[in-house]
């Protein structure tokens, strides 16, 4: 009776792990949904005048650290696909002889968790590439604003060079 009921908990525990593989699925689908509405941002960013680079920086810090957030989430979840695989596999181990071909889909379920545990890794290891990819990014719109405004002061002084000499050109005429 004990082992039966302990059976169910864990078959149980086994089906709560199965959405985890469509929720990574999602998240990553999203990311590449917000990576791809980032590069067309991107382009509308150079477009622009650079005094709305600043804006665009803004932007990209709240979407890293949304991604950020995302990739600590996804941690969680990796973490807990490994301890719900641990625990079954203690299960199996502890359990009695005689119950083999129960035995055998308890393997044949962490087989499944396992893969969906290596999927988890994968997509956590693309989070943190594009992660990654957003400080470059942003790193980057902060050098080109950075250097857009050096050059409007190189400009400036430009003018100002340019009026006297016109004023002294009119002095003399």
């Amino acid at each position: 009776q004990g082992h039966q009921k302990r059976l169910a908990d864990i078959e149980s525990q086994i089906k709560e792990l199965q959405p985890l593989q469509k929720k990574f699925t999602d998240v990553k689908a999203q990311l590449e949904l917000k990576t791809y509405d980032l590069s067309l941002f991107l382009k509308r960013a150079e477009q622009n005048e650079h005094h709305k680079l600043g804006e665009a920086v803004k932007k990209l810090e709240v979407e890293l650290e949304e991604a950020r957030s995302q990739i600590k989430e996804k941690e969680l979840t990796y973490n807990s696909c490994v301890d719900a695989v641990s625990t079954l596999e203690k299960s199996i181990k502890d359990h009695d002889k005689n119950r083999e071909g129960r035995l055998k889909d308890l393997e044949k379920n962490i087989k499944t968790t396992k893969a969906q545990m290596q999927a988890a890794s994968k997509d956590l290891k693309n989070h943190e590439n594009e992660k990654e990819k957003l400080v470059m990014e942003e790193e980057a719109m902060v050098q080109e604003q950075s250097s857009l405004e050096s050059q409007l002061a190189s400009l400036k002084t430009q003018l100002t060079t340019l009026t006297l000499e016109v004023d002294e050109q009119r002095a003399k005429v």
